[in-house]
């Protein structure tokens, strides 16, 4: 596969065709917010919108879904750009449950670290409010994995390494709008009949969303004893 050369601020950069620009960049060490990136992946999510550059002439793309191109510019810290990483950061934490310094997961939580790489940051407790929707209950039909939809921002990691290890996804999205939420193909509680149990779904969330029983419930003993 042939090779084009592109600038990402101002550094000359090469890749090889059909490389995604996030992937580009990432290789020349040139770092762009990202969460729901998979290198793996043929057809990223794009959900999370975090990875925003803006490319000179074309405008403002994802760039884990946009290809490089020969003689490509792109820029990585314009306004525009920090308005918008800013904006899908303050999106994505709307629904989500900001109990950080109670939650198990708050010294590897990747939605947190990226709070200071898109540089929001909480003035006054209104400002990282969730939104006043309803507080849904855990499940915990699995044996050994409990899905906590209040803590899951829909990044589709979970649901991409499913497919992938089994050939289907026994985990999808269910129902629209602020209502989506993780759930299995037949509408049945999470991964109660067909799941394998691999863990690797709660190995790739980046929040606390997933998480294994056993490690949780160690969690929960050390707490108790502090």
């Amino acid at each position: 596969m042939d090779s084009v050369e592109i600038k990402i601020d101002d550094k000359p950069v090469k890749a090889k065709e059909g490389t995604k620009i996030l992937q580009a960049a990432l290789d020349a060490e040139i770092y762009i917010p990202n969460l729901c990136y998979i290198p793996e992946s043929e057809l990223p999510f794009g959900g999370c919108r975090l990875c925003y550059v803006e490319i000179e002439g074309r405008g403002l793309v994802t760039s884990c879904t946009q290809p490089v191109t020969e003689g490509m510019v792109v820029k990585t810290q314009t306004p525009a750009v920090k308005r918008l990483r800013q904006t899908a950061y303050k999106l994505l934490i709307a629904y989500h449950d900001l109990d950080c310094p109670s939650c198990w997961k708050r010294k590897k939580c990747e939605l947190l670290r990226l709070s200071a790489k898109v540089k929001v940051k909480a003035k006054t407790p209104e400002d990282f409010r969730r939104l006043p929707t309803e507080f849904l209950p855990l499940d915990e039909t699995n044996p050994f994995i409990i899905y906590d939809p209040n803590r899951c921002i829909l990044c589709g990691k979970c649901v991409w390494v499913c497919t992938k290890r089994n050939g289907e996804t026994f985990i999808d999205f269910a129902y629209r709008g602020s209502n989506t939420r993780l759930n299995i193909s037949s509408n049945i509680p999470l991964m109660e009949e067909k799941c394998e149990d691999c863990g690797e779904c709660v190995a790739i969330c980046p929040t606390a969303a997933l998480g294994l029983k056993a490690e949780l419930a160690v969690v929960e003993k050390v707490s108790e004893s502090t």
